[in-house]
């Protein structure tokens, strides 16, 4: 059960991530004064945005589930979130960035080797892929709604002028 719900999530997600990428994409190539319309973007990370709301009264569960199972399956399987906001005002609960280090590249998995090991590593960590599933099952009860985006960061210039 776990499994399905999460790959029903991580397909959603990079629906929404390619959606999205796909308008931006079209309102940057508009901008472009010079040249044949295209413009690459170079030296930049790729970062998926999560926003989070969950329903009244289960963020604090909600988060310690995040904080006892899934932040360290995170860790082990993708090196954890660049950052973890919590809001005390707003829409949203929680915001979370991931890197993607594979660029734009990592919104074609459906199931990516990350994933992976991160469903081992949290089964693992839940003592067992029933637990797991209990615990998965638990967590997304007090999920309200949710939001993805993907943007891109511009990374310092190295100063090499070469």
């Amino acid at each position: 059960m776990f499994t399905n719900s999460f790959l029903k999530i991580t397909a959603l997600t990079a629906a929404l991530a390619l959606a999205g990428t796909a308008f931006s994409g079209t309102a940057l190539a508009q901008d472009d004064d010079e040249g044949d319309g295209t413009d690459r973007l170079e030296n930049v990370t790729i970062i998926e945005v999560v926003y989070i709301k969950f329903k009244p009264g289960k963020r604090a569960r909600a988060i310690e589930i995040m904080n006892e199972y899934f932040a360290p399956a995170s860790a082990v399987s993708a090196g954890g979130p660049r950052a973890v906001l919590h809001f005390e005002t707003g829409k949203w609960d929680i915001v979370i960035l991931w890197e993607l280090k594979g660029g734009f590249d990592d919104l074609m998995w459906s199931v990516s080797p990350e994933d992976l090991t991160w469903h081992a590593t949290f089964s693992e960590i839940a003592g067992g892929e029933e637990e797991a599933d209990a615990i998965w099952d638990e967590y997304i009860s007090y999920m309200a709604n949710s939001q993805t985006e993907v943007g891109h960061l511009h990374n310092p210039d190295d100063g090499d002028d070469e």
